[in-house]
């Protein structure tokens, strides 16, 4: 067959039948797709050149798509012997072995840097990126150092989470920690942040009874994504700037104030010290982390040391969205309990209370 196709395009019969190029007939008569077309002439190209390769091909010793690869590196000297070595080959070891060969050029490069993107889809909440190399390395192993854990729970366990899932969670706390590195005022959701740097902000619409009430009742909806549950904006809420509106029938604004409910920075300095980071048992997550109410605010749950503690992005989740409950005394114990009713318990620091003196 690709003798067929190099001998038809030697020829440039394809203009015949009107088409454009070698792959467009192939596309318009085989009903291929544009990128299978693209691989079947540029390898019947190097046929005649190649002959234990195409010998190899032609046996069944090696599919097209390790061929076409080392069609592309592959000399008349080198021929006999690649066609000898990667008889057992994957179309993976085929492609890498002509990157390596290929290597890179700086207009490689900097044509990498110009493709360069990032693409939001806010209907489905879904991001994807092409970066230069060592940009996506560098975010790559940023995000699974992040994600790696030693001592996660078997596939099997009730709580067992995707390397996949704590990938998603790395990347979010990733960008709150790099929020969290400039100082910004908290007066309001539109403060300017301190010497000229940009702030992250997500603005979240949501009526009081959804907040107080569940999904049953109200509304919520993230500006610029769209409709949020309940928890999810009850999770946002825990760590807002909240402006309160109070609206006429025809949903006018009337009035808007700030609503103070944030713990104090002397309270944020001890609760730092007493828990050391993440209180969820087992976490080790020290430096991106929430403060959070066991008795929710909207719950009328008090502003004070007893009622706050220290939970990470992941578990600051789980007591949202995921169903955890949790109860007790944040300067004491606290019980953290399953959806499935398993129970853990947290303390604080070992190193948060002076030993007594005797």
């Amino acid at each position: 067959m690709l003798g067929d196709i190099a001998e038809f395009d030697r020829t440039e019969a394809w203009r015949g039948d009107g088409s454009l190029s070698m792959r467009d007939w192939l596309v318009a008569r085989c009903h291929i797709s544009r990128s299978r077309a693209r691989v079947l002439v540029e390898a019947s190209k190097r046929l005649r050149d190649l002959p234990a390769l195409s010998g190899a091909l032609s046996d069944g010793r090696l599919t097209l798509d390790v061929f076409a690869p080392l069609a592309v590196v592959a000399t008349p000297e080198t021929d006999a012997e690649l066609a000898r070595v990667s008889e057992h080959w994957t179309p993976r070891q085929a492609r890498q072995l002509l990157a390596e060969i290929k290597g890179a050029t700086d207009s490689d490069a900097a044509a990498r840097i110009q493709r360069r993107f990032v693409r939001f889809d806010d209907e489905r909440r879904l991001l994807w990126a092409q970066l230069s190399s060592d940009s996506y390395a560098l975010v790559k192993s940023a995000v699974m150092s992040r994600a790696r854990r030693h001592d996660h729970p078997s596939a099997h366990a009730p709580d067992y989470e995707r390397f996949e899932s704590r990938c998603a969670d790395a990347l979010v706390q990733i960008c709150l920690e790099q929020g969290q590195k400039r100082p910004v005022s908290r007066t309001g959701a539109n403060a300017a942040p301190v010497h000229g740097g940009a702030r992250t902000t997500m603005i979240v619409h949501t009526d009081l009874d959804r907040l107080l009430y569940g999904d049953g009742y109200g509304h919520a909806s993230l500006q610029g994504v769209g409709p949020i549950s309940a928890e999810v904006a009850r999770r946002l809420a825990c760590t807002a700037d909240i402006t309160v509106s109070f609206d006429a029938p025809d949903g006018t604004s009337l009035n808007q104030k700030q609503l103070v409910r944030d713990p104090s920075e002397a309270q944020r300095i001890e609760i730092r010290r007493r828990d050391n980071g993440c209180r969820f048992p087992g976490c080790g997550c020290r430096n991106v982390t929430d403060v959070h109410h066991i008795v929710w605010a909207s719950k009328q749950g008090r502003t004070v040391m007893s009622n706050l503690l220290t939970l990470c992005v992941a578990h600051h989740s789980r007591v949202h969205e995921l169903g955890w409950k949790m109860d007790g005394d944040a300067q004491a114990e606290v019980r953290f309990i399953s959806p499935h009713g398993r129970v853990f318990v947290s303390s604080p620091s070992t190193t948060w209370r002076r030993p007594s003196r005797k």
